[in-house]
């Protein structure tokens, strides 16, 4: 349980605010409300005291309403996305409504209206015109509400409204389900993929720094915001802040069924004779053309929500089942079936019209018989040619949560929230037969692992609003803070069953292109707990010391202790000692500062065209990972050894093992810097944004990221000093054959010297010397659905100067900075510098008989490369990169879909038919090749989808 000393720091905050508070009113939008503010003015703009303002919607419960003070300002807090009807009244104005007002999760409508005199109960009606421009916070943000949700052309998961989403570039795109239920990396503004942070109702759901957590019912959602940079104090790290906020009940009962199926044989297929000649072969009784397609492919959603009592307790839930299977270029063995199933309930309920209660929670099972993850080959890039060298996975997570929100009268808005995401991941190897990995060309034989890792993250969120006039200007103030204690759980083998190995008899062969080069003993079982408690509070103002200018001024503090639960390794085939490990309370704890500063300038005074620029400071979430790191009982035991197979049986027998290229595990293997600082993103950004007409808005920018303080685990018995031995090594060319006439020249690669070879591993997390910066441009335009239509399309570019290990499944160096002097051959001092570009455009368009067409296009540069080759040093193998990163792109990405829908409207219901074309142009462009020389070189190990038409349908009611 989390204790409540810990929030000690975010009460005193909460309390000094409020002490220092006179007259207030509430603040702005909460971690899943939105808020409305403005000025209601008479014609001749003179302030209109004591005017008032009613707010109602669908997704309210009752009514909101709201007196303006002697300035004529109002403001209506901890609303609900939807749309709303405003209504202002004043003794002798004319009435004046405003209708479909659209308010987005975390969006702060700015409403200013006049009233016109008048002498008879006269009411005016606007429709529609909602602002686009948030004129008061400074991130950047894109919303998809539940219509627009529903139309998209997709595979109803996250990565496809990522997929839509201005600026966010992912590293495999699905088309039609082809990727559905597999986390894609993505990034914005960057290359790094972790340090996101998905949120489900206010609940945090990374799955470590950066995934998704697991796969969520896609129907059961009210809106989705995806924010991609210039976050607030709110916001602790410098990834993407996805936000899902579910649907609620309601004043009348409300459901929805969708329902969409697809068999093998509405679809083209889009393997070519050059792809062929690279690699792809048929498998399973299928031919070479066939490797690339979906099987089958449903997904059933039903969802109904209503009242127990009306305004007063709503309820809600749904239930959803997916199976998606599909064929790929590398696993031909077999079909690749995925399984989801998801549950969902929500209760809403009002204390009194100030005061609200919510109950939710969401629970997902996901099932793979043909996991294709790899110990030293990523799944992107191996390639299974039995179903034997798989994984069987079944997994369970799922999330809850209670949260309070309260406004406090004219003191302000507070919400607590406390719950928990969890998740238990086992992965079970599918036979027994020795395991054998070719890093040389991809090619996997024998079986896998047993392996799990088990997550569990209480949490507690709590935040106050505050608004205060007088200050030169006025301020929004909030102030919160959250904590976690997050532990992780990572299983190796089988401990307590009959064989309680890892890899079958805890060993893995290595081969480079068919040669045998390493052998990797395991120990097993074993059961590594690590945790990471993390403490953070924040203050933010939102201060107008003029009515067109904004500052957005914010502090986070955030406090990370990693720890270490007592703990116990079991003996194992090669590690005979029962060892017992005491807890270790504070491993590392880091005390943090991140300033953020945003000012908004309103051009022209007329809410319409702002200039905004931001600076941010954002330190990274180690996560688990940093206890894992050093803990002396590690996942992963294992000694690795060179090894040349001197009797040819092509297994390992004992005492066959050469040099002792590397240990994990053990007292002595592992090792903390104890002033290791934590890596930190710093962002400059300026953007300028113009409300072009109603629901109608453009944006453009630019973005700088630096990323420092880099750390890794070194082996400080090799620095980079050690390595000094000259050894001279032919490029082997294209076919990663030395003999042949297309090898290319020479390379100066160093040995290690004897003296540091005869040295024991010992690995110490420290920073390394690395600055990795991105500067991206932007282009975006952004229609709400208004007259028919509605669109997103966005252009970026980005240039990377990028320090990582490798690319799109293709590993180029051991660790993400070098770590060998061979590390920086052909890069810009260990820094791969390259560019990449997208474009994509979606939309509606509703047009006569009920019919709306939903088109979407995207567009993805390809990933520039150079080709790689792997050569056996005295220290290991070590792959050279044998050309800079930029000599070769692979091809761009090119992608056309449409959803067409059929509306019948019936007694009460709505009926919709709908049809999918996804890859309309058929295009079989490479997601994933293989950039090593050898037998495989330029393998398409991914290739996009095929041509496929989809049919589905939804009932409303």
């Amino acid at each position: 349980m989390i204790c409540l000393t810990h929030v000690r720091v975010g009460v005193c905050l909460v309390v000094l605010c409020t002490v220092l508070a006179e007259k207030v009113e509430a603040q702005s939008a909460g971690a899943t409300t939105a808020a409305i503010d403005g000025r209601v003015t008479d014609e001749s703009s003179a302030a209109l005291p004591g005017a008032l303002v009613t707010a109602t919607s669908p997704v309210l419960q009752g009514e909101r309403t709201v007196v303006t003070n002697e300035g004529g300002a109002y403001r209506l807090p901890q609303l609900p996305p939807g749309d709303y009807t405003l209504t202002y009244q004043l003794q002798g104005f004319a009435t004046l409504v405003r209708e479909r007002q659209r308010l987005g999760v975390g969006f702060n409508a700015t409403i200013d209206v006049q009233m016109q005199i008048s002498t008879l109960e006269e009411t005016l009606t606007v429709t529609g015109e909602a602002p686009v421009v948030d004129q008061r916070a400074s991130r950047i943000v894109t919303n998809f509400d539940a219509e627009k949700l529903s139309s998209l052309p997709n595979a109803r998961d996250l990565w496809s409204i990522l997929g839509a989403s201005p600026a966010v570039q992912l590293q495999r795109v699905d088309v039609g389900g082809s990727a559905a239920g597999t986390q894609t990396p993505y990034a914005a503004y960057d290359t790094k993929t972790d340090q996101h942070r998905p949120m489900v109702e206010g609940m945090v759901m990374t799955e470590g720094t950066g995934a998704a957590g697991f796969y969520y019912d896609y129907g059961s959602f009210e809106e989705v915001s995806v924010g991609t940079g210039s976050h607030s104090a709110e916001m602790g790290w410098p990834g993407v802040a996805s936000a899902f906020v579910s649907k609620s009940g309601g004043n009348a009962y409300h459901g929805r069924v969708y329902v969409d199926y697809q068999t093998e044989g509405v679809q083209a297929t889009n393997i070519d004779d050059s792809q062929i000649a690279r690699g792809i072969q048929g498998g399973g009784g299928l031919d070479a053309q066939d490797t690339n397609r979906l099987n089958r492919y449903y997904d059933v959603n039903a969802d109904v929500g209503g009242y127990i009592q009306k305004d007063k307790l709503w309820w809600y839930s749904s239930v959803r089942n997916q199976q998606i299977d599909v064929r790929y270029p590398n696993f031909p063995a077999d079909i690749f079936t995925t399984k989801l199933h998801n549950v969902t309930g929500k209760a809403t309920y009002t204390l009194s019209p100030n005061n609200k209660i919510v109950a939710y929670t969401q629970w997902g099972r996901k099932q793979q018989p043909n996991r294709l993850d790899t110990y030293l080959i990523g799944s992107s890039a191996a390639i299974h040619t039995t179903a034997d060298s798989t994984w069987n996975q079944k997994y369970w997570g799922g999330v809850w949560k209670v949260d309070w929100n309260s406004v406090l009268n004219d003191l302000g808005f507070l919400e607590l929230r406390a719950g928990q995401f969890a998740y238990d991941w086992p992965n079970h190897r599918n036979s027994d037969a020795p395991s054998i990995q070719d890093t040389g060309n991809n090619l996997i034989y024998g079986a896998n692992r047993e392996w799990a890792l088990n997550r569990r993250r209480p949490q507690v969120h709590g935040a106050l609003s505050l608004f205060k006039n007088g200050w030169v200007g006025s301020h929004n103030f909030k102030m919160g803070g959250e904590v976690f204690r997050e532990t992780s759980e990572a299983i190796r083998g089988q401990p307590g069953a009959s064989d309680p190995s890892g890899f079958p008899g805890d060993v893995l062969q290595r081969l480079n292109n068919g040669e045998p080069t390493e052998v990797y003993l395991f120990g097993a079982p074993t059961e590594s707990i690590n945790g990471l408690w993390t403490y953070a509070s924040y203050l933010n103002d939102t201060w107008q010391p003029t009515n067109r200018m904004t500052l957005n001024l914010g502090l986070r503090y955030e406090r990370y202790r990693s720890f270490l639960p007592a703990q116990q390794r079991l003996p194992g085939r090669f590690f005979t000692e029962t060892l017992d490990f005491s807890a270790v309370e504070d491993v590392l704890t880091w005390n943090l500062w991140s300033p953020r500063v945003g000012v908004n300038f309103d051009l022209f005074g007329d809410g319409k065209t702002l200039v905004k620029v931001n600076y941010g400071q954002y330190w990274w979430n180690p996560g688990t990972g940093l206890a894992s790191d050093v803990n002396t009982n590690s996942p992963d035991w294992f000694r690795r050894y060179a090894w040349a197979d001197p009797n040819g049986s092509g297994l390992w027998e004992p005492g066959e093992e050469g040099t002792l290229l590397q240990s994990s595990g053990g007292e002595a293997s592992t090792s903390l810097d104890p002033n290791l600082d934590d890596t930190y993103t710093r962002e400059v950004a300026a953007w300028l944004e113009r409300e072009i007409a109603a629901n109608f808005g453009l944006r453009t920018g630019v973005v700088y990221r630096r990323i420092g303080n880099q750390y890794q685990q070194n082996n400080v018995n090799r620095p980079l000093s050690a390595y000094n031995v000259p050894v001279t090594v032919q490029d082997p060319g294209p076919d990663g054959d030395s003999r042949t006439p297309d090898d290319e020249g020479t390379f100066q690669a160093f040995d290690l010297s004897a003296a540091a070879l005869e040295l024991p591993t010992v690995d110490r997390t420290e920073n390394v010397d690395g600055i990795s910066e991105f500067w991206t441009w932007e282009l975006s335009a952004t229609r709400r659905l208004s007259g028919r239509w509605s669109m997103i399309a966005a252009f970026s570019y980005r240039w990377n100067y990028d320090f990582d290990d490798g690319y799109f499944g293709n590993t180029l160096r051991s660790e993400t900075l070098p770590t060998t002097p061979t590390d920086l051959i052909n890069t810009d001092e260990g820094r791969f510098n390259f560019q990449t570009w997208a474009f994509k455009l979606n939309g509606t368009y509703d047009g006569p008989w009920d019919l709306r067409f939903s088109p979407s296009y995207r567009y993805q540069s390809g990933q520039p490369f150079g080709r790689t080759f792997e050569v056996a040093l005295n220290y290991g193998n070590q792959r050279i990169l044998a050309e800079p990163i930029d000599t070769q792109r692979q091809d761009s990405i090119n992608l056309i879909d449409l959803r067409v829908e059929k509306a019948i409207t019936l007694v009460g219901a709505r009926l919709t038919a709908l049809i999918d074309l996804y890859n309309i142009t058929n295009t079989n462009t490479e997601q994933n090749i293989n950039w090593n020389s050898g037998t495989r070189y330029l393998f398409p190990s991914n290739i996009v989808g095929p041509r496929i038409v989809r049919f589905g349908v939804k009932f409303d009611w």
